[in-house]
């Protein structure tokens, strides 16, 4: 599939109910969040993505379940050139429009309660008018959560801070010499 046919707008229930799976590749482009991350050019850097959806025995909660995987280059922060950092991520979301269903997934299980801004409940679909949920920004998500705060190569040179034979000790006053000598003549 091509790029654009990956919806990043989706309503869950109903796209749940039809069994929706996607597999493919998108350009890191879309995922903003972590595009901004990025140096270097990203015009080749594809998102490699297998997701699905499916629903519980209930119709009470949407399973949304796959794979996504990219290699972001990023800034090392020890010799400030470009590191790849491979992010891989296996997830298995639920989603659900009542609080009350949380006790009922496993107590590890990762899951997120829609708003009223972002939901879909049965009502909407009484009332024709279901809200989406952004799939992309769901998945960019998962791999937020594994981007490193300090991206670095395993084993490089710090080419922009001294050698240790560079750096000069300084020999500092030590402020409590100051307070015994006072100590020493008040008594």
């Amino acid at each position: 599939m091509s790029a654009n046919t990956f919806p990043a707008q989706i309503e869950p229930f109903k796209w749940a109910e039809q069994g929706y799976a996607w597999s493919g590749t998108l350009p890191l482009s879309r995922f903003v969040r972590i595009a901004r991350e990025a140096v270097g050019s990203i015009d080749h850097q594809l998102i490699t993505i297998d997701c699905k959806l499916s629903m519980d025995a209930y119709h009470r909660i949407v399973w949304v379940d796959g794979r996504v995987e990219v290699s972001v280059p990023m800034e090392c922060q020890r010799c400030l050139e470009s590191v790849e950092i491979s992010l891989a991520s296996d997830f298995h979301l639920a989603l659900m429009d009542d609080e009350s269903l949380i006790e009922r997934l496993d107590e590890d299980a990762d899951f997120i309660v829609l708003g009223e801004s972002d939901a879909t409940t049965k009502a909407d679909y009484a009332s024709n008018t279901p809200a989406t949920v952004n799939l992309l920004a769901l998945l960019e998500d998962e791999l937020l959560l594994l981007m490193p705060l300090s991206p670095k190569h395993d084993a490089c040179e710090h080419k922009h801070q001294p050698a240790v034979e560079d750096i000069v000790e300084e020999k500092r006053d030590n402020p409590f010499d100051v307070l015994a000598g006072l100590k020493g003549k008040l008594n």
